[in-house]
């Protein structure tokens, strides 16, 4: 069963790194806490300077008054929370980044240095982009409902991965080309996907029972077992069209043999 197979995989490269990968979640943590920290200040900061040109109520026939008062409610209610939600996000493509060094023997043994990986090889600009396009597409889909922004964040799921590929071996593309590839890799692929991410229910309920706790350990191995599959999915995106792209384009050996 090939889910079976990724996992083991997983943690054959995990051997050793264990503590290693705990690590990279307790920098990320960190760092999202000094961001949540940081934007909390800076938009109570942002309200106050807001609020202070609010001299007179709502609709009042004064524009600027009143996208003040906007802004400011905007700014303590909910724009911390997003901005930290976003960078959270992002933090965690230094995770994908990481894991898919481990899994192509590239890995950066000094856990801050994983932990940014993102940021590796002159990787960011093409990881932020690439995220953001990603992101905001996912986000585009969801407002219509929840399944149309499920089966496209399936579809865009091996957008850093083809990327990142493409960055180390100095072939960048744009991150729609990252884009339109990744669809065309997952097509058929989607709920093979989905089920392998379900079948990390049980670690994640297990992480939350134990107040997070688990979560040092089932996060590298939920993201090392992706990265083997996009190895997997790559070898056989490329087998059954015979592409002919490049390792720079299709990162084509897997772990295991492709049937």
């Amino acid at each position: 069963m090939i889910r079976a197979k990724l996992k083991l995989a997983a943690r054959k490269k995990l051997k050793g790194s264990w503590v290693w990968g705990l690590q990279i979640i307790l920098i990320n943590i960190l760092s999202a806490f000094v961001i949540l920290s940081l934007s909390t200040i800076a938009f109570l900061i942002f309200g106050i300077f807001c609020f202070a040109f609010c001299t007179t109520p709502l609709s009042s026939n004064n524009i600027f008054n009143d996208i003040s008062i906007v802004l400011y409610y905007i700014s303590i209610s909910n724009g911390r929370i997003i901005t930290a939600i976003f960078a959270q996000t992002f933090l965690l493509t230094g995770l994908v980044a990481a894991t898919y060094d481990l899994i192509n023997g590239k890995k950066t043994n000094n856990a801050w240095g994983a932990a940014f990986s993102q940021f590796k090889n002159n990787r960011s600009g093409y990881f932020i982009t690439t995220w953001f396009l990603f992101t905001v597409r996912c986000i585009l889909w969801s407002l219509l409902l929840f399944i149309p922004g499920l089966i496209k964040g399936l579809a865009y799921s091996q957008a850093l991965y083809i990327m990142q590929d493409a960055v180390d071996d100095k072939t960048p593309m744009t991150a729609n080309e990252a884009i339109a590839l990744s669809r065309k890799v997952m097509d058929g692929h989607k709920w093979e996907l989905l089920g392998l991410m379900l079948s990390f229910f049980g670690w994640l309920v297990l992480s939350i029972i134990t107040y997070g706790i688990g979560f040092f350990w089932t996060l590298p191995y939920m993201f090392t077992t992706m990265a083997e599959y996009h190895k997997y999915v790559m070898a056989d995106y490329n087998k059954q069209h015979q592409t002919g792209l490049t390792n720079a384009q299709v990162h084509t050996t897997a772990s295991f043999s492709v049937k």
